[in-house]
This record gives C-alpha cells, structure tokens and sequence, in this order.
C-alpha cells in the first residue's frame, strides 16, 4: 500500500478506531513500540547506545577466524536509526563508529569482499552526510587519523578504505 491510498484510508477512519488500531500496533509489533517509545521520550543518546551496541554485537560474530558479519545487517541497522531522525551528527557519530569496529575486527578476524565493499560505501555516505551538514572537514580529519593508525585494520584494508575516501564523489 502507497502513502496516498494509506491517507485516504485514514480519512475514512474514526478517531476511535484509528486509536484502537494505533494500540493494536503497538502492542503487536516490536518495531512499532520502540517507534512510538522514541516519539514520546526522545532520548537520542540512549538510541545511539542501543545500535551501537548492536552493531558490535554484529560485528563480534565469528567462526574460527573469520568474521560472520553480515553487511546487510549493519545497513539495516543504520538505515533503523536514521529512521528515527536522531539529526546529522548523530548519524555521522554512528557511522565514524561503524568504520573504526569494522576495522578493529578486520585486525582480528578475516572479513569478506562483500563485507569490506560495504563498509567502503558506509565510508561514502559518511562523507556524504558531512559534506552536506559542512562539516566534512572534521570528518575527513578524523577519517584521516584513523586510517593512519597502523593498530587500526590491516594496512590492505585501511589502504583501500583511503582509496575510497580519496576518490569520494558527492551524490
């Protein structure tokens, strides 16, 4: 169902049974009751702590050596806060942690192709969100140090994840 054909069937709804049905939702679905705890008390810093945690906890799976990380989970983990609307720095603040975890894992545990490519497009709409909040500059230092941190990553992995920050191009 569309935004339009959701609207206008909200305009045939009572007042009463859009609560009911808001309830129904929100007792039924874990997602929406977060949602709906968020938009009453808006704690940003208790919601950057809960997806960072997960994050780690994502990244921290593994079978002998190699990471069992999946980058399509901490997309989905990203794109889930960014619902939220928690503003640019926080989104910048959860994607600077996003890159330094991946690269503390990478040092410990084998990461996959797929895996690296992703986190070299995480890096891109890093930059990409700085550049558009003007505050690229800061995040492009601090990328910077961290890529030139030896204990951070490998250096094939850092390596390539400056490639990707030197050849950034604005969408």
């Amino acid at each position: 169902m569309s935004k339009t054909q959701l609207k206008k069937e909200i305009k045939n709804i009572s007042r009463d049974q859009l609560e009911q049905m808001i309830l129904e939702a929100y007792d039924a679905r874990k997602e929406i009751k977060q949602y709906f705890d968020f938009f009453l008390n808006p704690d940003v810093d208790k919601l950057t702590e809960r997806y960072t945690l997960e994050i780690n906890k994502e990244f921290g799976r593994s079978k002998r050596g190699y990471s069992k990380a999946r980058i399509t989970n901490v997309r989905r983990l990203y794109k889930e806060f960014k619902s939220y609307h928690p503003g640019f720095d926080k989104e910048i603040e959860l994607l600077m942690h996003i890159i330094r975890v991946s690269l503390k894992s990478e040092r410990v545990f084998n990461l996959s192709e797929t895996m690296i490519r992703g986190i070299g497009s995480l890096l891109n709409e890093l930059v990409n969100i700085s550049d558009k909040n003007l505050v690229a500059d800061k995040v492009w230092s601090d990328l910077t140090t961290l890529l030139d941190d030896t204990a951070a990553g490998t250096r094939y992995f850092r390596k390539y994840l400056r490639e990707q920050l030197e050849s950034y191009r604005p969408t």
